[in-house]
């Protein structure tokens, strides 16, 4: 029998909506969609619907991945703070 492993705190941290994560980087939802189905963004879906945890956003902003589609620390994104 394994043990049961606790959640990390990143499994803690809220998911947000796609109209909350498309609104905080100024992108249509629709196009959110399309770079979560695609991996461009980091994301989880469940069911029909994409959610994405805020943590993982901000370190994805910070990476190369992020301004490969025109978004990230070269980039000035709306309301994103370090």
């Amino acid at each position: 029998m394994r043990p049961i492993q606790k959640p990390s705190s990143s499994n803690r941290e809220p998911l947000l909506t796609t109209a909350a994560v498309a609104k905080w980087l100024g992108v249509a939802t629709r196009t959110l969609c399309l770079w979560a189905e695609c991996k461009e963004i980091p994301a989880i879906k469940i069911g029909r619907q994409w959610r994405f945890r805020e943590g993982e956003l901000r370190e994805w902003l910070d990476s190369p991945q992020a301004a490969k589609v025109g978004i990230g620390a070269n980039n000035k994104v709306a309301g994103a703070t370090a």
